[in-house]
């Protein structure tokens, strides 16, 4: 992908486009990824740090927070009850404060998979409120984090 084009886009289209390939990158990780996208938008453009990376957490945290209700079965999705008799739903299971720090962890740094994790609170029923709000906070610390990180080389 070359993102050295992104320069003449407004604003407002800077904007609109984080917060879409956020969603569509959560939704589908392994073909566009969202890291790699902010670090383009932080070093072509002159876009804020705040919008951007706001509206890139909340197209993420939307797109986990489907995962999530496919993983509760809200969204029926017949592979998805496989991942419920895996050894890691045992392990979530036996500790369910264990399992928010998993998703934090998962959301600040990216291990284990935030996908995976999502799917796996939805089918262990974490908490809603308490999966958003620690998956959101932990992206944007994430996000802020690599939209900085082209400063460092101007």
């Amino acid at each position: 992908m070359d993102f050295s084009g992104l320069a003449a886009y407004s604003t407002a289209a800077i904007w609109a486009a984080t917060f879409a390939f956020a969603f569509v990158s959560g939704i589908i990780p392994f073909v566009l990824n969202i890291e790699v996208f902010l670090l383009a938008v932080a070093a072509f453009t002159d876009a804020s740090l705040v919008p951007v990376v706001g509206l890139a957490a909340a197209g993420q945290t939307l797109a986990k927070y489907i995962l999530y209700l496919v993983g509760r079965g809200s969204l029926n999705i017949r592979w998805v009850k496989k991942a419920a008799a895996s050894k890691a739903a045992d392990a979530f299971a036996r500790r369910p404060r264990g399992s928010l720090s998993v998703v934090a962890s998962s959301a600040l740094v990216g291990i284990p998979p935030i996908y995976a994790v999502a799917l796996m609170a939805g089918t262990l029923r974490l908490p809603q409120v308490a999966f958003l709000v620690i998956l959101g906070i932990g992206l944007l610390i994430r996000f802020g984090a690599i939209y900085l990180v082209p400063g460092f080389f101007k």
